[in-house]
């Protein structure tokens, strides 16, 4: 177990936020943090949301809290329960939830819709393989948010876009079937999904 996810089993605030999401969207993403986490959540449904543009995900959490964005959300719950106490510690994880959103999803789903960079030279690409080529997980070599936003992103792309030849992405392969395999990812995204992530991921 991460040291970020260590520090927030058992902790509770006496309340409870509610997700308005849908299977469909990305709200499976906050799923997946909150079940790794311990995270008490509840679900409602999709509409009508309070999101100002009607979308989903969104969060309402007590105190008139309302967020909306899956990558705010995740740093929203990263800020209430995962237990640091400095910018420092909070911007190890930060940058790879922004990254994840503002980076990283353009290249599974901006190059025509295809998803083929993420098998394709690239520098972002180049670069991810060479970090998981040195370490499992993307911050301290253990599982935390970080993973979360950017596996989430990951494994989308054999599920939209169909099997990928990873050949030469040896270790972002095996980095997206070990986010696949965690038990929560399955209970977030699906079963389906899962098995169809370490069948279509080849190479």
């Amino acid at each position: 177990m991460s040291n970020l996810l260590r520090a927030v089993r058992g902790v509770s605030t006496g309340s409870m936020a509610r997700l308005f999401g849908s299977q469909q969207t990305r709200s499976p993403l906050v799923n997946w943090y909150c079940y790794e986490a311990d995270i008490p959540l509840q679900m409602r449904d999709p509409q009508p949301s309070p999101h100002p543009f009607g979308q989903v995900p969104h969060l309402s959490d007590d105190g008139g809290v309302e967020i909306f964005e899956s990558g705010a959300i995740l740093l929203y719950l990263m800020d209430k329960y995962g237990g640091m106490n400095t910018p420092e510690e909070r911007a190890k994880y930060t940058k790879w939830v922004v990254f994840a959103n503002a980076t990283l999803e353009q290249v599974c789903f901006g190059h025509k819709m295809s998803g083929a960079q993420i098998a394709s030279p690239g520098r972002t690409m180049d670069k991810l393989e060479d970090i998981l080529g040195k370490s499992q997980y993307l911050v301290d070599n253990t599982f935390s948010v970080a993973d979360v936003a950017v596996g989430s992103y990951l494994n989308y792309v054999p599920i939209f876009f169909g099997a990928q030849n990873m050949s030469r992405r040896p270790n972002v392969a095996a980095y997206m079937k070990r986010c696949a395999s965690r038990p929560a990812f399955a209970k977030a995204f699906g079963e389906g999904h899962a098995k169809s992530v370490m069948t279509k991921i080849t190479g």
